[in-house]
């Protein structure tokens, strides 16, 4: 059933010759992602989606990767960056430390009621949400590199015994790296 509402959430499937898209109806993939949601406000420079930070402790992205475990069931605030992002819908991505390293985790957004812009790989990243532990589903992992810019960035291949740690988002910050 998961699996279900991911394919149908990213807009895995595509149109079909019977029923072509309508051309008004059809927007650039930038402007399919969600815009910065209102409610949830962002100090300046930071751009935000979803919902409100409730969370006040920020835990570093090397932290909850190195242990996510422990993290398990609890909702963090953390704060790392976006090393790929759905390139359909905006509605996964892939946390990475900051400073680098292996470790990476998968990031979706609770119930796809928001996105990131298409384009934010690279950018400095503050999620909240609920870390969960999920069993590796090999369909699902075809589905995330199916819709992938980077498909060797496949946190599932890091799983131990089967099981990979998630983080379901509720809402996020963003905020645009200086080169150098």
């Amino acid at each position: 059933m998961l699996l279900t509402l991911v394919l149908i959430a990213c807009g895995a499937s595509e149109p079909t010759a019977e029923a072509p898209a309508a051309p008004e109806a059809v927007a650039a993939p930038e402007a399919t992602a969600a815009a910065p949601a209102a409610a949830a406000t962002a100090p300046e420079g930071w751009s935000s989606f979803g919902s409100a930070f409730t969370a006040d402790d920020v835990i570093p992205a090397a932290q909850l990767l190195k242990d996510s475990a422990s993290f398990t069931g609890k909702t963090v605030r953390v704060e790392g960056r976006v090393a790929d992002v759905c390139s359909k819908k905006g509605c996964w991505m892939v946390l990475t430390a900051p400073e680098g390293g292996q470790e990476m985790m998968r990031v979706t957004m609770k119930d796809h009621a928001w996105g990131l812009p298409l384009d934010c790989t690279g950018q400095a990243i503050q999620l909240e949400g609920e870390v969960v532990a999920k069993a590796v589903d090999p369909e699902t992992v075809e589905h995330y590199k199916s819709e992938s810019r980077k498909p060797e960035m496949t946190p599932e291949t890091q799983a131990t015994a089967g099981t990979s740690y998630e983080l379901v988002a509720s809402g996020a910050r963003l905020k645009p790296v200086s080169p150098g």
